[in-house]
């Protein structure tokens, strides 16, 4: 990357001096456009200006930076707290390097159970909102939350099917001939039962268990006294079942408050967030967040916040933190926005808050050394990788390119990130096909390539085409000097039965290279590749659905694509819409008349 000459260090002195002294968000760029970091400040002149000045920037992130900047950007905010909520659009957008990312920021999942309803039933959701619904987490292992709903569904048979299957069914389902269901839907239970249930459910969730347990022993003795020993025994296995489901919660704190604790260790680049999420003075489940990043603890903090708590996510009434923000009052701000109400941050000096805090770092602790040991090995994998191919840097940043269509029709293209060694998800593209038309793929991955590098991203240390001589062919003529690119054909058996390896083709070798099947720089490969191809082939298939479901709906009158998208929302599918009555239909809502041309069309389908 070129340094900064002394006129253009001058020119971003004077632009720095142009800025304004009040609040917004500014954006550090290199000498290509590229955004380095993006953050915020009360007053953008003063923090920007103290990049040129990194002797007298504690952060350790300020000389890198100082050395790489070029120019500058900004946007001007009203306040400190609209700075927030931009910088973390502004993160999202540019994903520049010196920002904290949290490899795993994927939304909590939660209990949903809307009591509103008549027939009350269980939900998993990962977005939360403010419908009047009761919800209980966050939950950060979805397997477990699965298990448990399984076990209470044992002692607790809720309905499990839709709201819409509910008042369409004439006959119980299979969950109820195996006792996972009690059958609203057709009567088979009392209202005043369904309710016992649910409210016995609700206090399992909320860990008040001592009093359910005590009326399934009395059930159970009473059935045992009247020889009813089959019920007997299933009242046996509800207890425990609901013991086996509670028994993980410990109460941490004597309060029973609802609270987050947020533990932070570091060694050099590499930190861990851990937050333990406490309900009801119970601790219900732990997350810890691996990054790489030399901003301040406060710094990291902000971000951590920012990530984890988005819209639709639940935000506690306080949050214990191991260190002071940069900008505590805009976080705050924020977070009772996204609640609804008061939320208190709190750096616990001593007490029970201190002791919670203390347990957070200790699980935080642990995190960053498996992850260090996680790092160490990725950085072994991919120097392995780099001498393997013979590139003359380490490929940090991998990028796996693949076409997928069906005999010329809804041709797309994907991309495949992997980052440090690990699945930049966030950074997946899929292309939808513009310029070519028919069957050629060669064709397609040069418009692919032309629209990635007509882009600011950052330049990939490694392009990977799946396929062979020919897919790096046509590659080359749209990937820029100075970016390495392999072809990558799968292993194969031929007719003969002889095996073909993983087959690397590298510019300017006519016989490609074969990867041992057992080498782990093989394995990472084929997985990159695999995860290209099995984007590209998601995609294809959305699109082909897509299709179908149109050429179905097509042709009924007054059905345009809004109303034809808010049908496939309500109903599902085209065979859901065909099955709804003209109530249904009404409520979506639609104009009569355009209800009675989808009555005819459905009609005219069944015939």
């Amino acid at each position: 990357m070129p340094k900064p000459t002394q006129a253009g260090t001058e020119a971003l002195k004077k632009k720095i001096a142009a800025l304004p002294r009040g609040p917004g968000v500014y954006l550090l760029k290199d000498a290509n456009g590229r955004v380095l970091y993006v953050g915020k400040a009360g007053d953008l002149r003063t923090r920007v200006r103290s990049y040129l000045h990194p002797e007298q920037d504690t952060r350790a992130s300020a000389p890198f930076l100082s050395a790489k900047v070029t120019d500058v950007d900004f946007i001007a905010t009203s306040n400190e707290k609209e700075a927030l909520i931009l910088e973390d659009t502004q993160i999202k957008r540019h994903r520049p390097r010196y920002n904290v990312k949290l490899r795993d920021d994927k939304a909590y999942l939660c209990i949903r159970v809307d009591l509103d309803h008549e027939w009350p039933r269980l939900g998993m959701v990962r977005r939360i909102k403010r419908d009047g619904a009761v919800y209980f987490g966050p939950f950060s292992d979805a397997k477990a939350v699965r298990r448990t709903l399984r076990t209470l569904g044992n002692v607790f048979p809720l309905r499990l099917c839709s709201d819409r299957t509910l008042v369409t069914r004439d006959r119980p389902c299979l969950y109820h001939q195996l006792q996972r269901c009690c059958a609203p839907c057709v009567d088979l239970v009392e209202q005043a039962e369904y309710q016992r249930m649910v409210k016995g459910l609700l206090e399992v969730l909320r860990g008040k268990v001592s009093g359910l347990l005590r009326s399934l022993e009395r059930q159970m003795a009473a059935a045992s006294q009247a020889q009813q020993y089959e019920r007997a025994a299933s009242l046996r296995d509800q207890i425990e079942a609901v013991r086996r489901t509670t028994q993980a919660q410990h109460v941490m704190s004597a309060d029973l408050r609802d609270r987050d604790i947020v533990g932070l260790q570091r060694r050099g680049e590499v930190a861990v967030a851990m937050v333990l999420h406490v309900r009801e003075g119970r601790l219900i489940s732990k997350r810890g967040y691996p990054m790489r990043t030399l901003l301040p603890d406060g710094a990291i903090l902000e971000r951590v916040l920012g990530q984890i708590y988005r819209a639709g996510r639940l935000v506690p009434p306080e949050v214990l933190l191991p260190a002071e923000l940069e900008d505590p009052q805009a976080a705050v701000e924020r977070l009772r926005e996204l609640r609804g109400g008061a939320v208190r941050l709190r750096v616990p000096k001593r007490g029970a808050g201190r002791a919670l805090l203390d347990l957070a770092e200790r699980n935080a602790l642990s995190a960053l050394e498996h992850a260090e040991g996680d790092e160490r090995q990725r950085q072994a994998l991919l120097q392995a990788l780099g001498d393997r191919l013979a590139l003359a840097a380490v490929p940090q940043r991998i990028e796996c390119y693949d076409i997928s269509n069906l005999q010329g029709a809804e041709m797309v293209g994907s991309r495949a990130v992997f980052q440090d060694g690990l699945p930049d998800k966030e950074s997946y593209r899929r292309f939808k096909i513009r310029s070519v038309r028919g069957q050629d793929d060669f064709a397609a991955l040069r418009e692919v390539l032309q629209r990635r590098f007509a882009t600011a991203e950052v330049a990939p240390d490694l392009i990977i085409v799946d396929g062979g001589a020919g897919q790096l062919s046509g590659a080359l003529e749209r990937i820029p000097d100075g970016v390495a690119v392999v072809g990558l054909a799968k292993a194969r058996t031929l007719r003969g039965g002889k095996r073909l390896l993983e087959r690397v083709y590298l510019p300017g070798r006519r016989e490609p290279l074969e990867l041992p099947p057992d080498a782990p720089e093989t394995y990472l490969l084929a997985r990159i590749r695999d995860e290209a191809h099995r984007f590209a082939i998601t995609y294809h298939r959305k699109l082909r659905s897509r299709r179908a479901i149109r050429s179905q709906l097509d042709g009924i009158p007054g059905l345009g694509p809004k109303r034809r998208t808010a049908l496939l929302r309500t109903f599902g599918s085209a065979g859901g819409v065909r099955a709804a009555g003209a109530e249904e239909l009404r409520k979506v809502p639609l104009p009569e008349p355009v209800v009675q041309a989808i009555l005819a069309w459905a009609e005219g389908k069944s015939e």
